[in-house]
Parts: structure tokens; sequence; C-alpha cells
């Protein structure tokens, strides 16, 4: 009987050992809120959520010109469609702005590389997203176009066509002439887009009787088609067939929104005035293009209007991300 007694006890004194022994365990490592449920959300199950539009990852735009998109010609270095397919216009395009809301605007200054003094102003001075176009005949313009693309502006470079009072308005030597054949003006095209490497296009600078002649502007569509870049058009006349025959041919394309150039009388009040007709055209219709020269009243001019411009509901965007957005009805 007392070896069964002891036994016994021996027996519930281990047993109580292994309880407290648990209960210590137990304390020391349970969590609270491991065995909570998780947050139950208000979307039901199965429903999509849309979280809005995603930015796609900022990609600067390639400072140095690629060889993957140059042909070495005896006129000098030309754009080409990549091995892979892509374009001039896609490579050295900045990344798009996510304003889905926001009416887009985009500001061409022209006559880039010409006077250093006002080429420098331009780009340390002009807003952001703003496009510089290069005039053929400027000096210097493969760094001026690096520096412009160090800093995250997109590129064009400036084709001299003819214009109406032609020659007393005479673009330069490299003008693309109604009378000339095909191939001088192929010619005298390749020896302008040899001026620049890495731009995402052209635009048409003057023009107004070359744009408007459908046979003289085709092949040159047709070049422009097979070397990857955009066509801009400035709009010199009110009859221009070159944002539609850049539509059939495939190529993106911009259209300068009204005659001429802002700037054409560099008042900074009459300038401000044509920044707020170009916005409102921008709302009514979703974008809008506008042209000014390196002018320092201009300048000014654009660098005030745009710094309110996203409290108004509009954004300054690259040429890029216009391109296809505007009508090509008369």
């Amino acid at each position: 009987m007392p070896t069964t007694f002891r036994s016994l006890a021996i027996a519930w004194a281990v047993c109580l050992t292994i309880v407290l022994g648990g209960i210590t365990i137990l304390e020391a490592t349970y969590d609270p809120e491991a065995n909570q449920p998780a947050e139950v959300t208000e979307n039901p199950v199965g429903e999509e959520v849309d979280s809005g539009p995603t930015a796609p990852p900022f990609r600067p735009i390639p400072v140095q010109a690629s060889e993957d998109f140059l042909e070495i010609s005896d006129q000098g270095p030309l754009p080409i469609v990549s091995s892979s397919g892509e374009r001039s216009s896609e490579y050295y395009a900045a990344t798009p702005i996510m304003a889905p809301d926001a009416a887009k605007i985009a500001i061409i200054v022209t006559d880039m590389g010409m006077q250093s003094r006002r080429t420098r102003r331009a780009l340390a001075e002009m807003p952001d997203n703003t496009t510089f176009a290069f005039s053929p005949f400027g000096q210097g313009n493969s760094g001026w176009a690096e520096q412009a693309r160090r800093d995250n502006h997109e590129v064009l470079l400036m084709v001299p066509m003819e214009p109406i009072n032609y020659p007393q308005d005479d673009p330069g030597v490299l003008t693309l002439l109604v009378t000339n054949p095909p191939d001088q003006n192929l010619r005298w095209l390749r020896e302008s887009l040899s001026k620049a490497t890495g731009y995402v296009g052209v635009l048409s600078h003057k023009g107004s009787r070359f744009t408007a002649a459908i046979d003289s502007m085709r092949p040159i569509m047709r070049e422009l088609a097979g070397r990857g870049v955009m066509y801009v058009d400035s709009q010199d006349s009110q009859y221009t067939v070159g944002p539609e025959l850049a539509a059939n041919a495939g190529i993106p394309f911009a259209v300068n929104s009204r005659i001429g150039f802002l700037d054409e009388e560099p008042s900074a009040a009459v300038i401000s005035e044509r920044l707020d007709e170009l916005e409102r055209m921008a709302k009514r219709t979703g974008s809008a293009v506008g042209i000014i020269r390196p002018l320092p009243v201009s300048m000014n001019a654009v660098s005030i209007w745009a710094g309110g411009l996203e409290s108004r509901g509009a954004v300054l965007v690259p040429i890029s991300q216009v391109a296809g957005l505007q009508s090509i009805e008369p």
C-alpha cells in the first residue's frame, strides 16, 4: 500500500510539472493577434479592383545616339528603324506623363542651334517637357541635342520646305521645292536629316506651298516612314496634306494648332493671350500644339504660363505624347 501511494504521488507530480511547463511555454510564445481573422475589405469576392492608371516606370531619354538607329551614308548619319523593328520615334521618346483627365499641350521651341546664347538659355530656362526643334543650319547640333536629351527634353529636326512667296522668303539651300524632281527633294531631305541625331521626328519649316502639294509630299512621307521618325506639321498653310499623308503612311504625327507662331508678334501680352487660347483649345479637344521661337520674351511668357498649368486642369507634355490625338479633318 505505501509503495502504491508513493507511485501515485510521483505520477501526479510528473503530470503537474508537464502541465505547468506547457502553460509557461504557451504564455511566452502566444501572439494574441496571430489568430485574428484577416481584415475584411469592402470589395466583394471576385470583383476586380480598379486602382486607376499605373504610371510606366521612368526611363530617361537616351543621351547618346544609338548605332542601332543609324545608317552611316555618304550624306552623313541618317535615322533608321532598328533590326528589332523599334523606331527612333519610340526609342528617343520621353516617358509618357500619366494625366488622363488633363488636357495635353505640347510646346515646341524652333531654330535651336542657330544662336548659341538663345539655345543655351532655352535649355536652361524652358519648363520640363518642352520640345526643342533644331535647325539643319545650326552649329553644334549634336552637342546641343545631347544636352537637351540629358535634361529629358525630346528633340525634333526642322526640314525646310518651300513657302508660297519663295524665293523672296528662302528657308535655305536645303529647301524642298515643288519644282524639284522627287530624287532631288529626297536628297535634300537626307541632307537635313543628317544634321543631327537622336531626334524623335521632324518638323516642317515654312512650307506653305510644299506641304499643300500632295505629289511632292508623298515621297517625303514614304521616306520618313521608312526611317522610323514622327512628322510634325507646322501648319504654315491651312491646305497642308502632311497630317493626312502621315496617317496613311502609318507615321506618328502631330500638328501645330494654329497657323504660324505663338510669338508672331513678339509681345508678352499677345503671347500670353495666345497661350491662353491654346489652353482653351486643348481643353475643348483634349490636346494642342504651339510653336515659339527662342526669343527671350517668348520663353519668359511660356515659363510664366506653364507655372500654374496643372492647377488649371492641363499639363505640358513632350510632342510624342500628342501624336495621333489630333483630328485631321479639315
